[in-house]
């Protein structure tokens, strides 16, 4: 039996593509149901960035291919770097500090699980 992979996406997420790979890190291990439940009680704002594309990636197995969520794995999840938005920041930062310009940053997530082997 070959292998399935269901894709989810996620782009131009509001955060740090690091914080984002903190959380995954925590999470790769597990099934998607028990990662799912872990990343409802973690306390980082990235878990709740990441929730909504774990279970999109379920729902597209469960919905599209009628594949049991019981017997899916997390084959990986990627976080990529999107593009930055500048902002200036109006307080005193001096020279070496690019002039008070903050970056904030986008993220893009692709999570990607198997059913079968």
């Amino acid at each position: 039996m070959v292998a399935q992979i269901v894709i989810a996406r996620a782009k131009f997420v509001k955060g740090s593509p690091r914080k984002l790979r903190w959380v995954v890190a925590a999470i790769k291990d597990l099934s998607p149901l028990s990662a799912i439940s872990r990343l409802k009680v973690m306390p980082q704002r990235a878990a709740r960035t990441l929730l909504p594309v774990l279970q999109q990636a379920v729902g597209n197995a469960q919905n599209n291919f009628k594949l049991s969520p019981e017997k899916l794995t997390i084959k990986s999840i990627q976080v990529g770097e999107g593009p930055r938005y500048k902002r200036r920041d109006v307080h005193a930062h001096g020279a070496r500090y690019d002039s008070g310009t903050r970056h904030k940053k986008l993220s893009h997530i692709t999570v990607e699980v198997s059913y079968g082997a």
